[in-house]
């Protein structure tokens, strides 16, 4: 299916594909520039994950500085180029300045009429999918959980109590690389397949550790006291991490 019938992609000789290899969803993602004339991302993956991802897109075109997407068909994804660089390319006070504007924005954004749930049951379950289907590398995980297997881990979030009761829509996996600034301005923002409504400690818990991994304490503690009051609970902000370990 495209949503650009008029004008669809097809491949040329003048192409040029540059891999882009930031982020690990596991997608293959290419820069593709024809000539002169355009450039537009094209990004492969799972089925059932691209499809996700270019609904996020098509719901977001106009509440978020998402890229516009041109083309969906089974396991492909062609979006326009947004500009700028990633957070994770500029100081450290201005990148904690631009995600928290980014995390504001998307998580103040009206949500009654959103269609994407990210909730604490949907979650679990995808993640015992995923494990079930061995797409978890227990070698991956952070650096607390080494040693652990992937059943151990499903069990401890299996044993969590329910989310405290507030929910907004959520990146899903609001790391550095996956917000652009130019001009010291939030530019974009990508790699919306796990965007859902949810518990706003779902952002902040990858928020901190991408800051921390990549500026270290001390632009994690920049972060923490920007953090709302509903999401300063550190068991809350652990949950989430132990939830992406198995993503």
């Amino acid at each position: 299916m495209a949503f650009d019938a008029l004008h669809p992609i097809r491949w040329s000789l003048d192409e040029k594909r540059v891999p882009i290899e930031i982020g690990a969803s596991g997608a293959n993602v290419t820069r593709v520039h024809r000539g002169e004339r355009s450039t537009w991302i094209e990004k492969r993956g799972a089925v059932a994950e691209i499809r996700a991802e270019a609904a996020v897109l098509k719901w977001c075109a106009d509440r978020l500085p998402v890229a516009r997407l041109i083309e969906h068909r089974e396991g492909v994804m062609i979006t326009s180029e947004l500009p700028g660089v990633t957070l994770a390319e500029i100081p450290l006070e201005d990148a904690v300045n631009i995600l928290v504007e980014a995390l504001d924005l998307m998580h103040t954004l009206p949500i009654e009429d959103c269609p994407f749930s990210a909730s604490w049951n949907v979650r679990l379950h995808e993640a015992e999918q995923r494990i079930e289907a061995g797409l978890v590398d227990d070698a991956d995980f952070d650096d607390e959980n080494l040693g652990r297997s992937a059943a151990d881990i499903l069990a401890e979030l299996k044993s969590f109590p329910l989310l405290p009761d507030l929910a907004c829509f959520t990146h899903g996996d609001a790391c550095l690389e996956n917000f652009l600034s130019l001009g010291g301005m939030i530019s974009g923002i990508v790699d919306m397949g796990r965007a859902g409504i949810t518990h706003p400690a779902q952002d902040w818990a990858l928020a901190l550790r991408s800051v921390g991994s990549t500026f270290g304490p001390n632009g994690e503690q920049m972060l923490r006291q920007r953090l709302p009051i509903d999401c300063a609970n550190k068991d809350l902000l652990r949950r989430f991490l132990l939830l992406d370990e198995c993503f």
